[in-house]
């Protein structure tokens, strides 16, 4: 797993802004977040938004000479789980199984390692819209019966989507269409419509009914 390039730090930095975090400019990601209590407000959405800013963990063969880094270990990392969670994991406790046995890596599972990453990034991405879906559902929950209600966001990325933004006072993420609006923008948003069935939120720009 790759540390959170640039961009995505500072889309973090704003995050923290509409959070009321303060996360001083010299400081690094990995001070700031060493400094965050799930027990305090705002901490636990702000170590979620770190996990998931970065480009996500992959998959990949030993090879000898390649450090296996993993940037949120912060350490060389290798794992193996239940076989029954992770197909790959079939083939590491097959591995290790035998080396602690002394006897060779069998064939099944040495040749199944080169092509076991392409596997399970596809599994990994099934997984990762399930989790999507699950947030979306835990938001719109939060968001239902507010409707008509103005919220205080910032804005943390602008796309050909409109604006990314980061409600301060409940952990929800959402998108706001609005050109004129800039990356740190504190703006005033006022929710449209919840569907559960779809599990969204509209989102208009408080000042400009017409959502332009």
């Amino acid at each position: 797993m790759a540390r959170p390039d640039a961009e995505a730090v500072d889309r973090l930095r704003l995050t923290a802004r509409a959070l009321g975090l303060e996360w001083p400019p010299e400081m690094t990601i990995e001070q700031f977040e060493r400094g965050l209590d799930p027990a305090i407000a705002h901490h636990p959405q702000m170590m979620i938004a770190i996990r998931k800013a970065g480009r996500g963990a992959s998959y990949a063969p030993w090879q000898d000479g390649t450090p296996a880094w993993h940037a949120a270990v912060a350490a060389p990392y290798a794992h193996a789980t239940a076989p029954l969670r992770r197909l790959a994991d079939r083939y590491v406790v097959d591995a290790a199984r035998a080396i602690a046995n002394g006897r060779a890596v069998p064939a099944s599972a040495a040749n199944a390692f080169d092509r076991l990453p392409a596997v399970m990034a596809r599994a990994d991405a099934a997984a990762g819209r399930i989790e999507r879906a699950v947030v979306d559902l835990a938001e719109a929950i939060l968001l239902k019966g507010r409707v008509g209600q103005s919220f205080s966001a910032v804005t943390t990325e602008i796309d050909d989507r409109g604006a990314r933004i980061q409600l301060c006072d409940l952990p929800v993420i959402a998108r706001v269409k609005g050109s004129t609006l800039g990356e740190g923008a504190a703006i005033a948003v006022r929710l449209v419509s919840v569907d559960m069935g779809s599990r969204t939120a509209l989102f208009e720009p408080a000042n400009d009914p017409s959502g332009r």
